[in-house]
């Protein structure tokens, strides 16, 4: 045991962080919860992430809100504040993420303007550390090194016949940025994500004429419904008004009244879904309908080709648009390691409970779990806790047993036998209430301390003055 304590005060014992948004920050705060020491590297010029619409490569247009509602959306322990409107824009979001990393003085751990160039593993005895190469030019050594770069800044272009030909302008939905660049445009918006369906109604709103089209069908969502954001009643943050009415309405029965608010979407001339809510992402959006309603936006079916300046569509119609917008998702790369150090499937970096990579002592995720959950983030911090503890266990010793068992013997099913479909963007996709069970068999079975989503009291801030 003397030896085994030897070995590991030899190696170093500082981890590396890799991104200062909000996954980024919810990593730290997790290791510094244990003791653990770290750096914190982040390549644009300021902490944000993604939530920085000036961080280069940044997704946010400026029309963005939070898809999630202010009280579901926040970090553990720390509520958004209570003056923000039910669906913050991007410069809200901005700004707490900021004020979270102040409040916990983790801003004095990140160094901006710093990328990670390289990180590589290295053997040392019976343990393991990591060399990583910065951008300075400067090389350290450190314990372990934790992705936490968030899931859109690679995005995915799908091969469409035709379009690297298109005489118009073509860009992905991580380019776009203002109503303006619609102004008497005709628009073709290709995807329904969030991001999507946002932009498509920004086309609608500014430009000559805007299309939506589509794959499949999918699911559509109010923002609000009687009076409440939609997201938190269906996870059941947020009960029905207390009316005879909605009595004793089972989780389903709520769900099909949310949908019966919408209604027939064929009567919008969109294609009515074949598949169960959650097996690919809902739409969650008043103003795309709004737009379907008043004719100010048109479907169509999935592309075929592009000619010249024309968009053509598996129903044999055709449109000559100005501008289109690939809004097709984002891939989930590690470009800083090693081709062949970590497991992909379908452009999405794997990681065992959204945290592990097989094989790869010391490296870990945190943020790239996709569920069907308001509580995104707290979702990332809970899994997050999992990073911490192997952490703690691999300096002191701590709870090793245990770790060990949960990286290489503890293999839940994610998905729950739910029905995803199989499409690119549902690499990660797993299913919530399985994930609600793993976090409790990880609290109970495996002894590792992980809070509830609204537990105000498991980070303490630290004292000021």
């Amino acid at each position: 045991m003397n030896q085994e304590r030897s070995d590991r005060e030899s190696l170093p014992a500082r981890y590396c962080i890799v991104g200062a948004g909000p996954c980024g920050l919810i990593a730290a705060r997790a290791l510094r919860r244990q003791g653990i020491e770290f750096d914190i590297f982040e390549r644009h010029s300021r902490i944000g992430g993604l939530w920085d619409i000036d961080n280069p490569g940044s997704p946010i247009y400026e029309s963005c809100h939070f898809i999630t509602s202010k009280d579901a959306g926040g970090f553990i322990g720390f509520p958004m504040p209570a003056e923000y409107p039910d669906y913050p824009s991007w410069r809200e979001v901005r700004d707490y993420v900021c004020s979270m990393a102040k409040s916990y003085d983790l801003t004095r751990f990140v160094s901006c303007g710093v990328s990670v160039d390289d990180a590589t593993p290295v053997r040392a005895g019976d343990g393991s550390y990591w060399t990583v190469r910065l951008s300075t030019g400067e090389t350290r050594r450190y314990r372990g090194v934790v992705y936490a770069g968030g899931q859109q800044w690679a995005p995915f272009i799908p091969d469409i016949p035709g379009l690297k030909n298109y005489t118009g302008r073509a860009i992905h939905s991580s380019q776009y940025r203002s109503t303006e660049e619609f102004r008497d445009k005709r628009v073709l918006v290709i995807g329904a994500g969030n991001s999507g369906v946002d932009i498509a109604a920004d086309a609608a709103l500014t430009g000559r004429q805007a299309i939506l089209s589509t794959r499949r069908p999918y699911h559509f969502f109010p923002k609000s419904i009687f009076g409440v954001p939609t997201p938190d009643l269906v996870s059941g943050r947020i009960s029905l008004p207390d009316l005879p009415m909605f009595a004793n309405l089972s989780n389903a029965q709520q769900l099909d009244l949310v949908l019966a608010t919408v209604g027939d979407l064929t009567r919008y001339g969109l294609p009515a879904p074949d598949s169960p809510v959650g097996s690919t992402h809902p739409i969650v959006s008043d103003t795309i309908l709004h737009c379907f309603t008043h004719g100010l936006l048109r479907y169509k079916p999935d592309v075929s080709h592009v000619e010249a300046d024309t968009v053509h569509f598996v129903d044999g119609t055709a449109e000559p648009v100005d501008v289109i917008v690939t809004a097709t998702g984002y891939d989930l790369e590690v470009p800083w390691l090693a081709d062949g150090l970590i497991k992909y499937e379908q452009g999405h970096a794997k990681f065992h409970l959204g945290t592990f990579a097989d094989g790869l002592p010391g490296f870990y995720a945190v943020g790239v779990l996709h569920a069907a959950v308001a509580e995104a983030w707290a979702l990332f911090d809970q899994f997050a806790q999992l990073m911490a503890a192997d952490a703690n266990a691999t300096l002191t010793g701590h709870n090793s047993e245990n770790l060990r068992r949960v990286r290489e013997d503890y293999s839940p099913d994610l998905t729950g036998g739910f029905p995803f479909l199989a499409t690119r963007r549902n690499a990660n996709q797993y299913d919530a209430e399985t994930l609600r069970t793993v976090l409790d068999e990880l609290r109970t079975e495996y002894n590792i301390e992980i809070p509830n989503d609204d537990d105000m009291s498991f980070y303490a801030r630290p004292a000021t003055g």
